[in-house]
This record gives structure tokens, sequence and C-alpha cells, in this order.
């Protein structure tokens, strides 16, 4: 779990995939010297973003993962975000072949 303060205006940071593409699961692509992102000091480039403050982003296509984390970055009434990130894809494969799938109509 990293957590990501509220140091900086902007968190700085970009990513890759989703469900609707051919990296399912959101990967860290960028982080920008001068963010929150970067400034934490603990997210790296290559990072599986798997939960942001406990909320599971698998399952999720590229727009609404970024909107996501954008939202939990933007949040006030937290000092910062939590991002559950791991670095390889070994783990994740193993945690989804465990999960049921489900979906809830909004």
């Amino acid at each position: 779990v990293i957590h990501i303060p509220h140091s900086k205006p902007t968190l700085g940071m970009a990513i890759e995939g989703g469900a609707n593409t051919r990296q399912p699961i959101p990967r860290v692509i960028n982080v920008q010297p001068g963010g929150s992102a970067f400034e934490s000091g603990h997210l790296q480039v290559g990072h599986l973003i798997l939960e942001v403050n406990r909320l599971t982003l698998i399952g999720m296509n590229h727009s609404e993962a970024a909107k996501t984390i954008a939202e939990a970055f933007k949040n006030k009434e937290r000092d910062g975000m939590e991002l559950l990130v791991t670095e390889t894809g070994a783990e994740v494969k193993g945690a989804l072949e465990s999960c049921e799938v489900f979906s809830i109509d909004l």
C-alpha cells in the first residue's frame, strides 16, 4: 500500500490500461517530478494499481479507472490517497482466478 499525501496541487502520474484494453490492470507509465505521486517517493513506473482507497480498479475500463484515481486525489476530506499496487502481474493472475466475477447495475 502506497500513501500519497496532498503535498502538491497535482497528482502527476499517468496510467495505461483497463478492462477494455490489452493491459487489463491499470499500470503506471509516468511519474512526473513535482507531483504528489513523485513526492511520495514510492510509486514507480510499472506498478500495477489494484485499488484506490480500497476500491478495486479490476474490471474498470481505462476511463473509469483514470476518473476514480483523479477523484480520489481531489477528495479533500482525506489527507491523501492510498494505492494498492503490485510490481508484477503474477500475484494478480492468482487473485483474479480465485475471485468470483459479478456485476452491479446502478
